[in-house]
């Protein structure tokens, strides 16, 4: 009995732990696998409650009761770091596919891809474009 041998780039010898989506690629048709919720989960909100207890305390003999107000700091600073390692997640390393960049335009996203494979190439030269002449 032949076994078929996987190729690469679609299927992963390794998985992913505790992975949140698993997908392709739409435009190289990899198999990929975020770990990261880009929303806050109950386990983000208490760590954030903790967190403005801990620094409110800290600043209440100088701000008295309106330093429990950096709740709001603390809860902005947890969304823009679970969403910008969401984006980081999200971006196909194999292409240069952004999902949510393709998203929001079309054509900035379809630039980005170009400019990684033009960025890609210029790092790794094929060998069409290696001189023929040796000497």
């Amino acid at each position: 009995m032949m076994r078929k041998k996987p190729n690469p780039l679609e299927t992963r010898v390794y998985k992913y732990k505790n992975k949140n989506r698993n997908f392709f690629c739409p435009l190289c048709r990899t198999e990929r696998n975020v770990t990261v919720n880009p929303r806050l989960t109950k386990k983000n909100i208490v760590q954030i409650s903790l967190t403005t207890v801990m620094l409110g305390s800290l600043l209440f003999p100088v701000f008295g009761p309106e330093s429990f107000f950096v709740f709001f700091l603390i809860w902005g600073f947890f969304e823009l770091a679970i969403r910008s390692d969401y984006k980081k997640q999200i971006s196909c390393p194999h292409c240069g596919f952004d999902a949510t960049l393709y998203k929001r335009d079309v054509k900035v996203a379809r630039q980005k891809v170009t400019d990684f494979w033009a960025q890609k190439n210029q790092a790794n030269p094929s060998i069409s474009e290696i001189p023929a002449s040796r000497s």
